[in-house]
């Protein structure tokens, strides 16, 4: 009965040091790898134009009728946020950076780390 239990407790430290291993390796595997997420500033990324957020299009009556309306709303400071800065580029961020997208070109980008 003695040895029965000493070889379970060996058992159950053996597992537990095991365990604590393969933790170790997959915390220190995540640490290490956000090191090679960073791109430098003559790096070329590619992000692809369909998955750059559009921003609202609305008419010169629509945006007076939305500025004109007197409820704050957070859907209508976000419209007018939008609509005031359409000709401004869309920031995407990207790894240790952003990306600067042309709001009507979204093949042009920039790097900005």
């Amino acid at each position: 009965m003695l040895n029965r239990r000493l070889f379970t407790a060996k058992h159950v430290k053996r597992l537990a040091q095991v365990v604590l291993v393969l933790l170790s390796g997959v915390f220190a595997d995540g640490f290490f790898y956000s090191a090679h997420a960073q791109c430098a500033d003559t790096d070329k990324i590619y992000i692809d134009p369909r998955l750059v957020p559009k921003r609202p299009v609305l008419t010169p009556r629509g945006f007076s009728a939305l500025a004109n309306d007197p409820r704050r709303d957070p859907l209508r400071d976000y419209l007018l946020q939008q609509t005031v800065q359409r000709n401004q580029p869309i920031v995407i961020p990207y790894g240790t950076g952003r990306v600067l997208v042309h709001p009507t070109n979204p093949c042009i980008q920039q790097y900005v780390p």
